[in-house]
């Protein structure tokens, strides 16, 4: 796998080459926690038909059923109960999922098979940061979503201050609610599963995941990468979505056929996703650390020069145009391996700058 700084473009079009050619593979890793869900999913369905026979009446009938009363999940608290168990159960699963591929992307990087053993393997050694991970995911949402709506609550307020232009103020909290939120969703979709990747790939714990994933993404040179990853992997999701919920309508009658073609959708759609995002992770990881100036490059080599080969002058040029976007402890280890091995050969009044200025000097 070839080390280097990837554009956008360059990081998706890898993703679709590492799906496809270990197709198998992922689906599998991710199939292995689809069925479990799917059979949850299953018997949450069929607890929930009275509404979705209801919900399927009211369209096919629009016409108001005059002292019908329409069930909802409220009027069964053990109903309720199970659904939310499942959607946190969901969660889990998800995040078990892609971490998973997250660690078989980290296998192909060091040049190793993808086996989904030993993806799940090593993530089941890092189940309980993923977990404290996923707490802490979880409560940002909702701590997001109350923000949100407490901020959209203003307009409205104003509104009941000035009636005439209710409709108006109401209209542009909603619009801004849901684009605050929408945005809100996808860059904590990044950075939480950045931040899974730097518990399984890295061993890091919990903190320290979040805490590197934050000063990887979330800086001045990376910022903008990050939100348009976010974007295109958030309208990748929203588009799968809607094509996985597609069969509902003619499906949602026969609970069994509905639920296994939703689990091969997701089992399609969510190894993509996470490849995308592995990929991104390694990327701001090679930008941010610089791994691939400590590995041979294709770039054709220069003519050596009285104290430098020409395989040096190309790592210590390639240094010299990204050492502003490296991490500073990462910046100063690879200025340091760099001049170590040429300030033998350089006089004594080169040897006494420091590493960076003896490389820009050379």
């Amino acid at each position: 796998m070839e080390l280097r700084p990837l554009s956008l473009g360059e990081i998706f079009n890898r993703a679709i080459l590492l799906y496809l050619r270990n197709f198998r593979a992922f689906f599998a890793i991710v199939l292995v926690t689809v069925v479990p869900l799917a059979l949850v999913e299953y018997f949450v369905t069929l607890a929930a038909q009275p509404e979705i026979e209801a919900t399927l009446r009211s369209l096919s009938q629009p016409q108001p059923v005059h002292g019908a009363h329409a069930p909802t999940l409220l009027d069964s608290p053990g109903a309720l109960t199970i659904t939310l168990v499942s959607v946190l159960l969901s969660y889990f699963l998800l995040a078990v999922a892609v971490s998973a591929v997250g660690a078989g992307v980290a296998r192909i990087y060091r040049a190793e098979p993808v086996f989904p053993a030993a993806c799940y393997a090593a993530v089941l050694a890092r189940l309980v940061p993923i977990v404290e991970l996923l707490i802490a995911a979880l409560a940002v949402l909702l701590v997001c979503y109350v923000a949100l709506i407490l901020i959209a609550t203003i307009p409205l307020v104003l509104g009941a201050l000035f009636a005439p232009v209710l409709p108006l103020l109401t209209l542009v909290a909603t619009t801004i609610l849901l684009f605050a939120m929408t945005f809100c969703i996808v860059m904590l979709l990044v950075a939480g599963t950045c931040a899974f990747f730097g518990v399984v790939v890295e061993d890091q714990p919990a903190s320290a995941a979040l805490r590197s994933t934050v000063s990887r993404i979330f800086n001045r040179n990376e910022f903008g990468r990050t939100v348009l990853c976010a974007l295109a992997v958030g309208t990748i999701v929203f588009a799968g979505s809607v094509l996985a919920q597609a069969p509902f309508f003619a499906l949602a009658r026969w609970t069994a056929a509905y639920v296994a073609a939703d689990a091969i959708a997701r089992s399609l759609l969510i190894p993509f996703v996470a490849i995308v995002l592995s990929v991104y992770y390694f990327d701001v990881r090679i930008r941010h650390e610089g791994f691939d100036l400590e590995a041979p490059s294709d770039e054709p080599a220069y003519a050596p020069t009285a104290y430098l080969s020409g395989e040096e002058r190309v790592l210590i040029k390639r240094f010299l145009e990204r050492r502003e976007s490296l991490a500073v402890q990462r910046r100063r280890q690879i200025a340091a391996r760099l001049a170590e091995p040429v300030r033998a050969r350089v006089p004594e009044e080169l040897r006494r700058l420091d590493d960076e200025s003896l490389l820009e000097r050379l």
